[in-house]
This record gives structure tokens, C-alpha cells and sequence, in this order.
């Protein structure tokens, strides 16, 4: 549903709305009631006869004072304004001589009259009223001040439930503050605060994943620099005794040196190809999404790699066998990352597999992957204590960037790099 139909401008209208009408329906029926249970007292007839008895002694008392004389229409009217809620209609010998009101003279021919003294005579006075005005209107009033009081609850019900809401809020935010990440914002409703709390739950998970992302950084490289030192050692221990020993003239026959010269070479060479890795390491680290090309068919985009992979590996006094067959399939892939991890692949392949037996690459297709195989075997001879295993790591980093995976199998005699790229 359109999200305007949950704002909070259209929920608080229609609370506005819906209290007005409540509170209508409030005084409708609390004046009803009022009016029947008041109108039960004052209708009655007996208590209508006291209060015309009473008005009427009160009338006669204010005619004596004042002398007032039956036709006197100003002093009457001044009396009648006093009273508010009564009205008179005198006669003299069935003749109106002063009506305060406009009423049938039909009217009065079975009403009861009051004789009453003017000063110049008796006349005869039809006094009546509304005797009961003032609870009338107390009655009216509480009526109004009960349905005032009902549309207030009304809204500030409303209005309460969303402070609380927003108080809520702001607790759990200030536990998010104090870095507890793991409790979730309190989802309510669905106005501008529910949109608001899972905004905060959204920050809250990525922060949470940011933190443990960060941890396991490190804890990563932690474990990085702890084995780098370790394989670092080794060779540069090794270097350092044979650099001594030619120095200090220990080995005076050439072919010694020689040998020497070439282990040191060796070790030197051992010790660049873990701080290259290392670099790549934290380069693939530091790295933010990569930018992947369009897809290509995956034919254009590993051919030349490969190619290339092979004839280093020729060189290098490796056979290889490829299984390649080529099919119309494409992949979106980053060629530098490509190049990168396959040029970790043959640093690899170089360092620790056996020349004897040849390396093979193959490429094998599903319907959602194309998988990429590197498979040589694993020479007893070849120092395989790289215990950081940094080139494997970068490799997994660079196929995960780029939406792709990386799986090893080692056994006891073949080493297997697989690298899968989703079909586009």
C-alpha cells in the first residue's frame, strides 16, 4: 500500500476526526439524558404550580413598590428583562392590557390567573416561565465539558502512544550508542517512526558487521604478521649464515662459494615471493568493491592468461596438460584481478609442486558456473612450510569481489585449485 496511507499527518487527521464525531455523539447523548431526567422534575405540575405561585408573589411585591400601574408596558418590560426566563399577559375585564409575549388569546381561557393589585386597580395575570434554566443550562454545559474532555482523551491517547513509541526509540538508540550492537530497534506500526526504527536497525546490523568485519581483519592480520615473521625467519636465518661464512673467508673453494652464492639467490628469491604476497595481501585488503567489465565470453577473457601460464611453466621445466574446450559462455570478471590470481596460481605451482609430474589445467561447465582447474603434484622435496598460505587467501578474496569462489584440495600427492565464475 502507498506509504502516504501510513503517515502520521493522515492517522493524526483521521484521529482528530474520528474524536470530533465521538465527542458529537458524547454530548448528544449525555444531553439527552439530562434533558429527559430534568424535564421529569420541572414538567411536573405540581412543582410548576409552586414556582408560578412564587413568581407571582415576587411580581405582586415589585407592583407595590413601584406603584406600578397595569399599563405601565416600561416598568413591565423592565421586570420581565430582570427575570430572564418569565413571561406575564395581565387582563382587565377580559381585555389584554400588557402581553409580553405574542400568544392566541384562546390560549388563556382554561390557564390559571393570579389577581394581582396594580395601583390603579386589580387585574387578572397569566404568569408562566422556564423555571428550570439554570440546571438546564449546567446541564448543557457539563455535557459540552464531557465531550470536550472525551475528544482530548482521545487525541492525547494518540499522541501518547507515539511518545512512547519515540521514548522507546531513544533508549535503545543510546544502547546502540554505548556500543551494544546486538539488541534489535523495536518495530512498530508502519508510519514515519516504523521507517525510521528499521533505518536504525539497518545501521545497527551494519555496524554490527563492520565490528566483527574488523575483528576478523585483526585477528587476520595478526596471524599474517605472526606466520610472516615465522617464514621469514627461516631463509633469512639461513641467508645470514651463509653471507657470514663467505665474508669471513670460511669457504675458500670456488665451487663452494658458487653453491653458496646460489642458496643465498635462492633465499633471497624465497624471501621477495612472501613480501610480494604479503603486499597483495594488504592491497586485496584495502581494495573496495572491484568494478567488473561487461560480460565476455569467457574464451576472450582466459585464453591469453592461460596461455601465458603455460609457457611460463614450460619454462620453468614443467609439463602441462590442457583440457580445454571452449564454449560460447560468458563471465563478468576484473582482468587485472584475473591476471593477479593467476600469476598467485603459478608462484604457487613453482614454489611447491612436483617437476616430475605435469600440471594440468582444466575447464569444466554447469548450468550456473564455469570452473577453472589447476591440479599438479606435491614434490617431498619442495619446502612447503608456508604457513600463512597468503597466496591462497588473496586468490579467495579477489574471486569473492568479484562474485566468484575459490576452493583447495590437498591431498597427499596433488594439490587442486579450483576458481568458479558465475555464468552471466
Amino acid at each position: 500500500m502507498n506509504k502516504r496511507w501510513h503517515s502520521m499527518k493522515l492517522q493524526f487527521s483521521l484521529v482528530i476526526i474520528g474524536a470530533g464525531i465521538l465527542a458529537v455523539l458524547v454530548y448528544m447523548g449525555v444531553n439527552l439524558v439530562s434533558q429527559k431526567t430534568l424535564d421529569s422534575y420541572f414538567t411536573d405540575k405540581v412543582f410548576v404550580a409552586k414556582a408560578q405561585k412564587k413568581s407571582a408573589d415576587e411580581f405582586q411585591e415589585f407592583v407595590r413598590k413601584n406603584h406600578i400601574n397595569s399599563g405601565d408596558k416600561e416598568a413591565l418590560d423592565n421586570w420581565i428583562d430582570r427575570q430572564n426566563t418569565i413571561y406575564i399577559t395581565v387582563f382587565r375585564d377580559g381585555n389584554v392590557i400588557y402581553g409580553s409575549t405574542m400568544i392566541d388569546s384562546e390560549y388563556y381561557k382554561n390557564q390559571p390567573f393570579f389577581n394581582i393589585e396594580f395601583e390603579d386597580g386589580p387585574a387578572n395575570v397569566y404568569l408562566d416561565g422556564f423555571f428550570g434554566y439554570q440546571f438546564y443550562l449546567t446541564a448543557m454545559t457539563i455535557s459540552l465539558i464531557i465531550s470536550v474532555l472525551v475528544f482530548l482523551a482521545v487525541c492525547i491517547g494518540f499522541m501518547e502512544k507515539k511518545i512512547t513509541y519515540i521514548t522507546l526509540l531513544e533508549r535503545e538508540v543510546k544502547v546502540l550508542k554505548g556500543g551494544s550492537l546486538e539488541k534489535e530497534i523495536s518495530i512498530r506500526g508502519s508510519d514515519e517512526l516504523t521507517s525510521l526504527a528499521h533505518g536504525l536497525n539497518d545501521m545497527r546490523v551494519s555496524l554490527k558487521e563492520n565490528m566483527e568485519m574488523k575483528e576478523k581483519l585483526r585477528s587476520a592480520n595478526k596471524s599474517l604478521v605472526t606466520g610472516l615473521s615465522h617464514d621469514l625467519r627461516t631463509p633469512l636465518t639461513t641467508l645470514m649464515i651463509y653471507l657470514e661464512l663467505l665474508s669471513n673467508g670460511k669457504v675458500p673453494q670456488a665451487e663452494k662459494q658458487i653453491q653458496y652464492l646460489k642458496k643465498c639467490t635462492e633465499k633471497a628469491k624465497q624471501m621477495k615471493v612472501l613480501s610480494d604476497q604479503l603486499f597483495e595481501s594488504v592491497l586485496v585488503a584495502e581494495e573496495k568493491e572491484e568494478e567488473l567489465e561487461a560480460p565476455q565470453m569467457v574464451q576472450y577473457v582466459m585464453e591469453d592468461v592461460i596461455s601465458d601460464l603455460i609457457m611460463f611453466l614450460e619454462s620453468q621445466g614443467f609439463d602441462t596438460e590442457c583440457r580445454i574446450q571452449w564454449e560460447p559462455v560468458k563471465i563478468a570478471v576484473s582482468i587485472d584481478y584475473i591476471i593477479r590470481i593467476v600469476n598467485n596460481i603459478s608462484s604457487n605451482i613453482i614454489k611447491y609442486a612436483d617437476l616430475s609430474k605435469p600440471v594440468i589445467i582444466e575447464i569444466k561447465y554447469s548450468k550456473n558456473q564455469v570452473e577453472m582447474w589447476f591440479i599438479n603434484g606435491v614434490s617431498p622435496s619442495r619446502n612447503n612450510g608456508e604457513s600463512t598460505k597468503m597466496g591462497i587467501q588473496n586468490i579467495k578474496s579477489m574471486m569473492d569481489k568479484m562474485g566468484g569462489i575459490c576452493e583447495v584440495i590437498n591431498h597427499d600427492s596433488s594439490y587442486v585449485i579450483k576458481i568458479k565464475f558465475p555464468v552471466k
